[in-house]
């Protein structure tokens, strides 16, 4: 057994496989399709993404539920009354209470259970921009790192991870309450792209704007070639709305910038998706200085 439990909610984009893989638990946040409730991460299905922002296409934008307080402490307990610690890995308090939520629940289990350590980092973050904190984790944790110092890695160096994205329609966005009204605007006008950032606070704003999709995948690969270093084994990775032949071309462009092992892609989760919406592309890597 692992000297200590790392956790992240769905937001984080990692799939099954990856979870599995780096033995991280996730907790789903939830979702209301015109089919119901249903939770943003399962397990033992596969995320069909192409049915998913299909829906999108023709509803527009759903509601999702962030993870209460209580839903944590479930998620929490049955690991601390095995008399393990807890890493969890939350998506950024400058977008969703869930973090908060986390927080508080760790407060109350600690109490209940003297002795016991559950860890909350704001990873001022979402998708793989979580995700990649957690898997960075897992690695430390396999090579003997207490949770003290995984959490103390996460802490110190949480603003060098890039966040650059691009979308197609900001009504999802907006409707969320991810960006303002003004930052919306930007989009309204024809052919024009978002370019989009997560800044030093979590929240998720405007870096730019170009004419044309393709213009706008080369513009976040620019910023990559500004912002990376050059560790070939550094995680990179993309996520996107239904748009996997875009995000192919993106990590195409990746690889003409720096010479990669490998760019994790992966479809966005419906959580996270269903605020960024359908054609949406990001890319997510750390950066050797802060970039926030």
């Amino acid at each position: 057994m692992e000297s200590f439990a790392i956790l992240t909610d769905s937001s984080s984009n990692l799939t099954p496989d990856l979870a599995r893989e780096a033995d991280i638990g996730i907790i789903p946040l939830t979702c209301f399709t015109q089919q119901g409730e249903m939770p943003c991460y399962d397990d033992r299905t596969v995320f069909d993404g192409h049915a998913f922002y299909d829906a999108l296409r023709k509803t527009g934008p759903i509601k999702t539920s962030m993870i209460n307080a209580q839903q944590f402490i479930a998620a929490f307990e049955p690991v601390v009354k095995a008399g393990r610690d807890v890493l969890y890995f939350a998506m950024s308090s400058g977008i969703s209470g869930t973090c908060a939520a986390g927080a508080q629940a760790a407060a109350e289990l600690m109490k209940k259970y003297p002795g016991r350590v559950i860890r909350v980092v704001d990873t001022l973050a979402a998708s793989f921009g979580e995700g990649i904190f957690a898997m960075k984790a897992s690695m430390m944790r396999r090579a003997r790192a207490s949770l003290q110092s995984a959490g103390d890695w996460a802490e110190e160096n949480k603003r060098r991870m890039c966040q650059f994205f691009t979308v197609d329609d900001l009504t999802f966005l907006q409707k969320g309450g991810r960006i303002s009204a003004f930052t919306a605007k930007i989009g309204t006008l024809a052919n024009i792209k978002p370019l989009l950032v997560g800044d030093s606070e979590g929240r998720i704003v405007s870096c730019g704007k170009v004419i044309g999709r393709k213009k706008s995948l080369q513009a976040i690969a620019d910023l990559f070639d500004k912002h990376a270093g050059q560790d070939e084994n550094e995680i990179v990775a993309i996520a996107h709305g239904d748009c996997a032949g875009d995000a192919e071309y993106l990590a195409s462009l990746l690889k003409k910038k720096r010479s990669l092992k490998d760019v994790l892609i992966r479809c966005y989760e419906p959580g996270t998706g269903s605020h960024v919406g359908p054609g949406a592309v990001a890319l997510f890597f750390l950066s050797p200085k802060p970039c926030k």
